[in-house]
């Protein structure tokens, strides 16, 4: 089972979204009503998602962890923003981190997704806090991230052995908005 994870909110914009429907909850006299898009009707978009060449592109020394052989999907809507999708696929690689890195940069590429730059002055280098690109436009909007996680997110925790765990993840608000990958 995997937990998705949500990329590129900006908490401003979460806060804002949050005061104004306490507001008009409480003018109207009425209860709080979620005004964000559930995952109802997902499955197309996430069966889509899923089946990305992206997700199957792996280092030639990596494979999938015992108990994580496939693509996961997710939907989850019960947190602030419309509902997001998520689709993953986790790998454990013996190769170096710069070397994954180098080699999802290069598949990533060639299959039409373009590598976002973290501005800030303050961020991570890659090898720590990873790669994310985006592709499509308003409405098939989706970016992509590699990391190197831990683990904890999966159930069940995956055994990376003596490799480096990455994971692969598209994710997508569901009516396929514009996001960005670093706040």
């Amino acid at each position: 089972m995997y937990l998705p994870a949500r990329t590129g909110r900006s908490t401003a914009l979460l806060l804002s979204a949050s005061l104004v429907t306490a507001l008009a909850g409480g003018l109207a006299g009425c209860s709080l009503i979620n005004p964000y898009a559930s995952c109802e009707g997902s499955q197309p978009r996430l069966k889509e998602m899923a089946a990305l060449p992206i997700l199957d592109a792996k280092p030639p020394q990596a494979t999938p962890p015992a108990g994580h052989p496939q693509v996961e999907t997710a939907c989850d809507d019960d947190s602030s923003g419309d509902a997001w999708l998520s689709a993953a696929r986790l790998y454990s690689a013996s190769e170096s981190k710069t070397e994954i890195l180098g080699y999802y940069t290069k598949v990533a590429r060639a299959d039409g997704w373009k590598l976002e730059e973290h501005a800030s002055p303050l961020h991570v280098p890659a090898e720590v806090e990873g790669l994310c690109f985006s592709k499509g436009g308003d409405g098939s909007a989706m970016t992509l991230t590699v990391t190197f996680p831990s683990g904890e997110k999966y159930l069940p925790v995956p055994d990376f052995g003596a490799g480096t765990g990455v994971e692969v993840l598209v994710g997508a608000e569901i009516d396929g908005s514009s996001i960005p990958c670093w706040d």
